[in-house]
Parts: structure tokens; sequence; C-alpha cells
């Protein structure tokens, strides 16, 4: 598909208005909502000066959580002995990320760490192969994992956080009760700011693009998250989320093009999407990346301080 009309930018609303506006359904983001608000009650309470108080209170919430769980407990004994509608039930229950926290919580998730850990790897790999990468689990020992990144786009900076923040994401979903991970095989440049290991904390973000799950095959829209200006693509039957800059003349997209696999600026420039944003005539040129997620007709970019330093020392480099 061959678009050529100059793109209007749109603003993008960004997670906390979403969260006290319409909340678009996100059920996740209301369960992080309420765990906040757990987590904040339950400093509150330690912060009180009755030990007796405490203890109690302690004591009433142990017993509120084992109440329900024995109720999670058998929900999933009756689902199972239902035949063969029942187990793609309790599969699909299992599996489902607001049902899977709950059911850690409670100690009743029947897959154990490695198997979480695989399936989240799993799920985000198809996001890695995109950006020409891919992730392996090497080792799992005392819930600390190893893990190793492959492909050409460990060794871009700001690809490489790219892929932290979408690897993070995938992992904290699927294993809260993993301790610590550590990624082998990306490359460090120690003049780029926040290039670390993966296996630093990294806060991400993550927004709604609103309208990006309407976009057609091979079509594209420039957005602004806060200040940060990005194009969402489609090709392949797979979103894409770019800085809407071209590296080799420093212009927006907005009145380039879309052919196949290629994003051109209005001068020519050609920047292969499906394999981390590499430029056809430039080779040492590329698109800065960001993560993105469509999950039940939503798509949502992450934002991080590490990704606006890493593609901010891209441009400087560049200029």
């Amino acid at each position: 598909m061959n678009s050529s009309t100059h793109r209007n930018e749109m603003p993008v609303t960004n997670n906390h208005q979403l969260k006290e506006g319409n909340r678009t359904g996100d059920l996740a983001g209301e369960i992080n909502l309420q765990g906040e608000r757990v987590q904040e009650l339950l400093e509150r309470i330690e912060a009180l000066p009755y030990p007796g108080a405490k203890e109690l209170i302690h004591e009433c919430m142990e017993a509120v959580l084992a109440f329900y769980g024995l109720g999670l407990n058998r929900i999933l004994e009756v689902v199972n002995e239902a035949g063969p509608e029942g187990h793609k039930v309790y599969r699909d229950l299992i599996h489902d990320d607001v049902i899977k926290g709950l059911l850690l919580i409670h100690d009743l998730h029947p897959l154990d760490l490695e198997a979480r850990l695989r399936d989240a790897l799993d799920k985000v790999r198809p996001y890695l192969k995109s950006h020409g990468g891919n992730v392996e689990l090497i080792g799992l020992e005392n819930a600390v994992a190893k893990l190793r990144l492959q492909g050409t786009c460990k060794s871009c900076a700001s690809s490489s956080v790219t892929l932290e923040l979408a690897i993070r994401h995938a992992i904290e979903q699927a294993c809260p009760d993993l301790v610590h991970f550590e990624v082998e095989g990306i490359v460090q440049d120690e003049g780029l700011p926040g290039a670390s290991p993966v296996s630093r904390p990294t806060t991400a973000d993550w927004t709604v693009i609103e309208n990006a799950q309407r976009l057609a095959e091979g079509d594209w829209m420039p957005v602004r998250v806060r200040e940060m200006r990005l194009v969402i693509c489609k090709v392949n039957e797979t979103f894409y989320a770019y800085r809407n800059r071209c590296p080799a003349c420093n212009m927006p997209f907005d009145a380039g093009t879309l052919e196949g696999d290629f994003l051109a600026c209005s001068l020519g420039h050609r920047y292969d999407l499906r394999h981390a944003g590499r430029c056809a005539e430039i080779p040492s040129a590329h698109l800065d990346p960001f993560p993105l997620l469509a999950q039940e007709g939503i798509v949502k970019v992450a934002l991080s301080r590490k990704v606006a330093d890493a593609t901010a020392e891209t441009m400087s480099r560049s200029s």
C-alpha cells in the first residue's frame, strides 16, 4: 500500500488519564491500581504504633486470603472436572493475566516458574524477531533466570533498550515470583546514558494508542505521546512503533510513504520496518524502535527514561 498523503499527527492520552477516564476496559490496569492501593494500606498498617492491632489485622488478612483461596481452588476443580469444554475453560483461566496473578497469590497456579517463564518468552519472541532479535533461557536457579539475547539488534543501544522493556513486561506479567533475571549478549555502549544490563530495573509508561487497532494492512499513522513523536505502522499483520524522524535527513515521516515493508521519508530514504528499521540506502542508519504490545484489540507503546536517553544519544551522534 502506497500512502503518500500528508498525515496529521494525533495526540495520545496517557495511561493516567485513561485510568481516570473511560479506562478502555483494561482490567489488568484496574488490578494493578487495586494492588497499589493494597500495598499503600499495608504500609499504613505497618506504621501504626499499636503492635497488638497490627497483629490482629495481619491475622484477619491471612484468614480472608485463605477463605478466598479455598473458593478459587474449588472453582478450578469444578471447571477441570467438567469434561472437554471445562478443560478449555481451565486452560483459559490459568493463562489469563489477571486470574494468573490471583492464583499465584494463593499458590494455586498449576504451572511452575520455569513453565511460566518459557511461556512468557514465547509470547514476546515474535516481537523480538520483528526487530531482528531473539531470546533464549539458558538457566534458572533459586528463582534467578539467565537469558541470552540473540540477533543483530543486540549491538544497537536503542534497540537493546526496547527489547529490555518488552522482555521485562512479559516476565513481570507471567512471573511476579521471579526474584531476578540477567541477560547475556547485549553490547554495552559506555557513552550511552541508560545503557545497562536488562537485570537493572527499568520503569516503563505504557500508553494506549487510540485508533491504532483500526489501521489497515500496510497503513500507518503519526502520533505524539507526551513530547515524543512516533509512527505506528501495520505490516504483515504486525504493529510497529518507531520514532517519527528520519535519521538521514532529520525530517519527520508525516509526508512520507509506506510501500511493502519500507517506510520512506519525503526525500526517499527507506527503512525496513520488519528488520529493526534498517536504512536501505545508508547501512549505518536505522530507526529508533519503541516497545509495542497489541493485546485484545488494544495497541500500546512504552516510553521510559532509558529509551528517551538512547534515542537522544542516537540523534546527537547522527547530527
